[in-house]
């Protein structure tokens, strides 16, 4: 289930930093404004519980127009959020420039769960060092904080960045964010060099789609109580749902989309962009990899889609496809992906493989030869075709194919079920795919593929993920989706 993250914009404007580019550290607020935004931050604070259940939200993220963590006040109101029962994660985008005890003690006092707070970091290399900034971020993890670090992707500081990829925390993600100021592309060799640094990096580089439809995953709250669904474009409703932007520039905006992608990626909050790290993905194809009706010769992967899955293979994640179609189909469907996939879920759970290098495990399903047989007795009454899968000779999967545009109704698919031998004491299944209806062994699902896979790995499935967008796809994801529990830590 996808879960709404509530972005926070009090009237602060200002920063303890002096970044040459940013306009916030060139005004310095007055004490005055310094307590209305403290005023309207703890307004936010009350008004949260309510707030939060209203807009059916469990997460916030202060994303400030400078920095907000310096200021006690912002530590208090986590913590009590934190407490309030209403939240499964708090944090706030920082530079790290707090004392760690202090600032953490301030939210203990609130009642502040550690478990549920999430740091989303910046490191600034003309304001700090790497060494000073690593070690507030080693006293975080230590205190069990969880949090990301970034830094923007400018060609000339790869240095010193590579240098803080090899101090950080090894569980620590360093994610690169696209300098928008470069006002040129990134070279081949620059963008290999940030890959290596950031395997997500090729997902900055994408121009997104505007989608207003996917915006539903986050929502924006200003310090005067301003409602906006997005931070760069103007959502509107009527007369037809439509966005000011025609792309997506920033993480803020992609990243909140309620995607598949996000969320495998990420998790639930994808927003606090802290990966999950999973140990395998399984993926439905049609209507998830691939738009449903595209033809296999287009090669139409979205490519934010394939961007994802280059990441979870950098990232040592083991892919594998869970579909309906035999393996050959698969593999002509998805010719340009599937190189980065192990094997998968076949025949609608009727055949599994896994490949790791010369390893390989494969097992089937059968039928018995007299379901076939049944099934060609159908084909006049019902109009249909009668396909079969084999392997060296023995059939696992019977596919009953209606003309083009003709759908199964459930008095036809109990048709079918009363005539096949078997049926009646569970040792098949019947599932419908538009004008195909699916015949296999009982025994033959994703849900159990899934496990199958997973035990020939050595790992859970509460170590894994899954998406797909059918009812086939239901069990598989929902064993998986402990994974994607808001707090759930890699494993």
């Amino acid at each position: 289930m996808d879960r709404q993250t509530i972005l926070y914009r009090g009237s602060l404007k200002s920063c303890n930093y002096r970044c040459a580019y940013c306009p916030f550290s060139k005004h310095p607020m007055s004490g005055r404004e310094l307590e209305k935004d403290k005023e309207q931050w703890f307004s936010f604070v009350r008004a949260f519980p309510e707030k939060a259940r209203e807009l059916k939200s469990r997460a916030l993220l202060v994303v400030p127009y400078g920095e907000a963590l310096i200021h006690p006040w912002y530590w208090e109101g986590l913590g009590r959020i934190s407490a309030s029962g209403q939240a499964d994660a708090v944090g706030a985008q920082t530079n790290l420039s707090f004392s760690v005890l202090d600032s953490l003690d301030i939210y203990l006092k609130a009642g502040g769960d550690l478990k549920k707070l999430r740091l989303w970091a910046t490191f600034h290399p003309r304001m700090t060092t790497v060494r000073a900034f690593t070690e507030t971020c080693r006293q975080l993890t230590d205190a069990g904080v969880l949090l990301c670090v970034g830094a923007v992707g400018v060609p000339k500081n790869l240095s010193v960045i590579r240098e803080l990829k090899e101090a950080l925390p090894e569980e620590i993600y360093l994610w690169i964010n696209r300098m928008d100021g470069l006002r040129r592309r990134y070279t081949e060799e620059e963008t290999e060099a940030f890959l290596e640094i950031d395997p997500y990096f090729s997902r900055e580089l994408l121009s997104f789609p505007a989608d207003p439809a996917g915006c539903r995953g986050r929502i924006f709250m200003e310090g005067d109580g301003k409602v906006r669904t997005c931070n760069i474009g103007t959502i509107q409703e009527q007369p037809v749902l439509t966005c000011s932007r025609k792309r997506c520039s920033c993480y803020l905006a992609y990243g909140g989309r309620a995607d598949f992608m996000n969320r495998i990626l990420f998790g639930p909050y994808p927003l606090f962009r802290i990966p999950r790290r999973p140990k395998a993905v399984f993926f439905d194809i049609d209507g998830t990899l691939v738009p449903q009706g595209v033809s296999c010769e287009e090669q139409a992967v979205p490519q934010d889609i394939l961007a994802g899955l280059k990441a979870l293979s950098k990232e040592k994640t083991r892919l594998f496809f869970a579909t309906s179609l035999p393996v050959k189909e698969a593999m002509k469907r998805c010719g340009s992906i599937s190189h980065l996939f192990s094997g998968g879920i076949f025949a609608g759970g009727a055949h599994l493989l896994w490949q790791d290098g010369a390893q390989k495990k494969e097992f089937f399903y059968f039928l018995d030869e007299s379901c076939l047989e049944e099934a060609e007795a159908l084909k006049e009454k019902l109009s249909v075709r009668a396909l079969a899968c084999r392997r060296e000779g023995r059939v696992y999967k019977i596919t009953l194919c209606r003309p083009a545009h003709s759908s199964w109704s459930s008095q036809d698919i109990k048709t079918v079920g009363d005539r096949l031998s078997g049926i009646r004491d569970g040792s098949l299944r019947c599932f419908a795919e538009g004008r195909c209806l699916q015949i296999v062994s009982a025994r033959a699902t994703k849900e159990e593929g899934v496990k199958t896979l997973c035990r020939w790995m050595g790992i859970s499935p509460l170590q894994a993920a899954a998406a797909g967008d059918s009812k086939e796809d239901e069990e598989m994801v929902r064993i998986c989706e402990s994974f994607l529990s808001p707090l759930a830590t890699s494993p």
